[in-house]
């Protein structure tokens, strides 16, 4: 086996290991929290399985028409390529077990995952949903990567929700985790890690920025407005020249020397 081969699989035993250990060290937490906090529903809105195992959701996770199954929180997909400049999309099936009216938020983040109490996020969007269900989103794209992230979710039934992810990328990026967070009304969260799952290759794109409008006046006009013919100003690469009729005129250089030889300006 060669170590392209053998990375991957590391890193996913590796955080399958640190998940165990986190898990263990919450579980008091949880079970203090079912007890006390979760008399209703203590159940997470999912992309694939329930707490007990029972498959809700086929394809949970589309990136640019792709479609995965969602098995575990933390699992492996092939990688996924943006296209600098190309639109990209992200959708999530998302089951809520209480109802779509109780569901309350969706994000995806490119990062590089360790545990859940250590990532190193490259650029986030998130989709929050009130009480009468508007929608807000949010991007925090602090060095630029995307442009344009636009998020949406549609009720499909009464349990099913479809959000979708709208960017493009502006600047390529090395192969990162994607980490999908959800929860609902009782702030029941759930979290998916899908290793290495994109990148983004390509030239970065960079936004025309267009240069300072020509302000100046035409000559007649500042001669209208009081100035002497002689003192009027030209755009940046022409040059003044008085006609024989008195009148001032802004001409590229070459055609002032035509019309000083044909003795048509002062």
């Amino acid at each position: 086996m060669s170590n392209l081969d053998f990375k991957p699989m590391t890193k996913t035993l590796q955080l399958l290991i640190a998940a165990g250990i986190l898990s263990l060290s919450l579980f008091s937490l949880n079970t203090y929290a079912e007890n006390a906090g979760c008399s209703r529903d203590c159940e997470a809105p999912t992309l694939g399985v329930l707490d007990d195992g029972q498959r809700v959701v086929e394809n949970g996770l589309v990136i640019n028409g792709r479609a995965f199954d969602v098995n575990h929180q933390i699992q492996e997909t092939p990688t996924m390529t943006f296209n600098t400049g190309s639109p990209a999309k992200v959708k999530l099936m998302v089951y809520e077990n209480d109802g779509v009216s109780e569901f309350r938020h969706a994000s995806i983040t490119l990062a590089d995952y360790q545990d859940d109490r250590s990532q190193t996020d490259l650029a986030s969007i998130s989709l929050d949903q009130d009480f009468t269900g508007e929608q807000t989103v949010t991007v925090i794209d602090a060095d630029g990567y995307l442009k344009g992230a636009t998020a949406k979710a549609t009720h499909l039934d009464l349990f099913r929700i479809e959000v979708e992810f709208s960017f493009k990328v502006v600047k390529p990026f090395d192969a990162k985790d994607l980490v999908v967070e959800l929860w609902d009304e009782e702030r029941s969260s759930r979290n998916n890690v899908f290793i290495d799952a994109v990148q983004g290759t390509g030239d970065p794109v960079i936004d025309y920025i267009p240069g300072p409008q020509n302000t100046t006046p035409a000559p007649l006009k500042q001669v209208a407005d009081g100035i002497a013919p002689e003192d009027v100003e030209c755009r940046e690469g022409l040059e003044l020249v008085i006609r024989t009729t008195g009148a001032p005129a802004c001409v590229y250089p070459f055609n002032a020397e035509i019309l000083r030889n044909w003795g048509m300006v002062a």
